[in-house]
């Protein structure tokens, strides 16, 4: 029986070194590790405003400017350094989404069109919010205090409309 017993585990480490496609002359691989290739970036959707890197001008504007962003007298408006005009439609905000560069002291006024009625909210100012409704578009606006980042959601949705960068 103890022969049986030795066959069986003979059988059984072959069986094991088999499954694991290991052999007895198996020895360390001197070959280099394999390489991988990197997976190019997406590209940006059409429409989509590449950032920009370009320093920013007295006004806060950078060449390559959005063309839904006016500053200064373009935005026909007095007393408005920054205007951005945004439409939610369709789940979608058109443009999509970006970062506008503002100084500290600008007023910003934002202009927001909506398939669907919803609540603009302007993140840590509690005080500024306002009612966008399918019939009626809506503005919003406030004075920059403060450098930082300054995001403008629609809250029901929770669509970002645009994130203003105060510096």
């Amino acid at each position: 029986m103890s022969r049986r017993a030795a066959a069986l585990a003979g059988t059984i480490a072959a069986a094991a070194f088999a499954v694991a496609g290991c052999s007895a002359d198996d020895e360390p691989s001197t070959k280099a590790p394999a390489t991988y290739t990197s997976v190019p970036a997406p590209a940006m959707p059409s429409g989509s405003v590449a950032p920009s890197s370009a320093p920013a001008s007295e006004n806060g504007s950078a060449t390559g400017e959005q063309p839904n962003v006016k500053r200064g007298a373009q935005t026909g408006e007095a007393g408005v350094d920054v205007l951005v005009t945004i439409a939610y439609q369709g789940g979608k905000v058109t443009p999509p989404a970006g970062v506008v560069d503002v100084k500290v002291g600008n007023k910003v006024k934002i202009k927001v069109t909506s398939d669907q009625s919803q609540n603009i909210d302007v993140q840590d100012l509690p005080d500024k919010s306002a009612d966008v409704s399918a019939k009626k578009p809506e503005d919003i606006d406030w004075t920059v205090t403060k450098p930082g980042d300054t995001k403008v959601t629609l809250r029901e949705s929770g669509a970002l409309l645009v994130t203003v960068h105060a510096s």
